[in-house]
């Protein structure tokens, strides 16, 4: 299976995918409260550490995502094993501003293909949140 720590930073036409340690850590926290109101700049940097520890041990990657214009943290993607060895993945988008369709056709489609062809997974189930 390929090294997921390798997988960064990724470009695709119009965004950056880095990992969250690229970014700032109040800014996970702020799109992160929109789903848990109450959580916390340490359970925020606490999730960083979790999901930077699946990326070093092959289980799944999540990248924080800038605008190439802009270099403005604009949300989080996570692809992960639908299955136990990455025959299915679920594709998974969390979008500062839940109004931007492009960010999200962008990203799914260029995550199909990196799906299909580095990690040879498919279907891609997608969630937006």
């Amino acid at each position: 299976m390929a090294k997921f720590e390798l997988y960064h930073p990724i470009l695709t036409p119009h965004y950056q995918l880095n990992w969250l340690t690229q970014f700032k850590v109040k800014d996970i926290n702020a799109l992160r409260q929109r789903l848990n109101i109450h959580e916390s700049m340490i359970e925020t940097a606490t999730y960083v550490n979790r999901e930077m520890s699946t990326v070093m041990n092959d289980q799944a990657l999540t990248w924080g995502i800038s605008n190439k214009q802009q270099d403005d943290f604009i949300g989080i993607v996570n692809l992960a094993p639908g299955d136990n060895h990455f025959k299915t993945a679920v594709l998974t988008i969390i979008r500062v501003n839940e109004d931007d369709q492009d960010l999200v056709a962008e990203i799914q489609a260029y995550m199909t293909k990196f799906a299909k062809n580095q990690l040879q997974s498919s279907p891609l189930e997608t969630k937006l949140k």
